[in-house]
């Protein structure tokens, strides 16, 4: 199959149905240069890979193809090391623990084909066991398509859109460990941000083309608006940069970079990305346990309001021995 997956002990996520990499190794030597003496160069240990990794699967649609870019990249912007595997095409398989994603581009081709390209730091270490099994891949996206209808805050970019590439960078360095075969991570010294980059096509016969493009950045204006697309809605996206071709005729082609910041910690289920299709279904709520600190003044009037799902849940009041005392049910 040549499969790939990332694992750090609470996401565990599959790369791609087809998965390659090569890995860079390097080591921070220390060079001694003494005046009138001869140089000399010493082995400071800590071994680190530069592992780049390509994972590609063929999706439903384009908009179906973007969303399975976007949430893989998000998913990796917020995890820490992990161990990260793939096999050969011949079925050979081999792992990196203590891995990092530092960076990665995805693109669709044909409309379709999801291509990504990783960027990981590992230290050196010793192989990580294989999995069981490879987790499955995300079923199609609801309401997506290939519709080529990019668009920032209701303004269409461009008069032909086209295709739209996601990028992801982050700082997160591994510190070398003297005398050893490795490296450790010491945590993100930047946070994460995505780069959402539309190719568009601009036919203005009736204005200025530089006119054009102006008015189009002016349009979007410099605040956080909604970037849609294919079925799909990106949340919360600031306009970076609007760069055309040069020319001297009516028409070119130019790229619109949007960024969007991500935060660090655990994943959200659905986090800034919506679908235009619809809202989804409410689901229901985990319990929720509270625990009072200390009674309130006698003078103190406090007031709870709240419901429970008739015929499904129920709020319960329980003691300190987890006795139930009373209950709300609309049932």
């Amino acid at each position: 199959m040549a499969e790939g997956y990332f694992n750090d002990g609470v996401v565990d996520m599959e790369l791609g149905a087809h998965v390659f990499g090569t890995p860079t190794v390097y080591r921070r030597n220390l060079r001694l240069t003494p005046h009138g003496e001869s140089a000399a160069i010493l082995d400071s240990g800590g071994g680190v890979i530069e592992l780049r990794l390509t994972g590609q699967r063929l999706r439903a649609n384009l908009g179906d193809a973007e969303r399975y870019i976007y949430e893989h990249l998000r998913a990796l912007a917020r995890r820490g090391p992990g161990t990260v595997g793939f096999e050969d095409n011949r079925g050979q398989r081999t792992t990196f623990g203590g891995s990092v994603c530092v960076g990665a581009i995805g693109e669709v081709h044909g409309f379709r084909f999801a291509d990504v390209q990783m960027e990981f730091l590992s230290p050196e270490k010793s192989v990580e066991p294989w999995p069981a099994a490879v987790p499955a891949a995300p079923p199609t996206y609801a309401g997506t398509s290939t519709a080529q209808d990019y668009a920032a805050g209701g303004v269409t970019l461009g008069t032909h859109p086209s295709e739209m590439r996601i990028e992801m960078r982050r700082d997160y360095p591994l510190r070398e460990i003297p005398r050893a075969r490795g490296a450790r991570s010491r945590g993100p010294t930047r946070g994460a941000e995505l780069r959402f980059v539309v190719s568009a096509a601009a036919v203005v016969p009736p204005q200025n083309l530089a006119r054009y493009l102006e008015d189009l950045v002016r349009q979007i204006g410099p605040r956080a608006v909604d970037l849609t697309g294919n079925g799909n809605t990106f949340e919360g996206v600031l306009l970076e940069s609007v760069r055309p071709v040069h020319t001297d005729e009516r028409h070119t082609l130019f790229e619109a970079e949007f960024v969007m910041p991500v935060a660090e910690g655990p994943l959200a289920s659905a986090g800034p990305m919506t679908s235009t299709a619809g809202a989804e279904e409410p689901t229901t709520p985990a319990p929720t346990t509270t625990t009072a600190a200390k009674p309130a003044p006698s003078n103190t009037n406090i007031y709870n309001r709240m419901g429970d799902n008739a015929g499904a849940t129920k709020i319960e009041y329980r003691d300190y021995a987890n006795n139930e005392v009373a209950n709300i049910d609309s049932n």
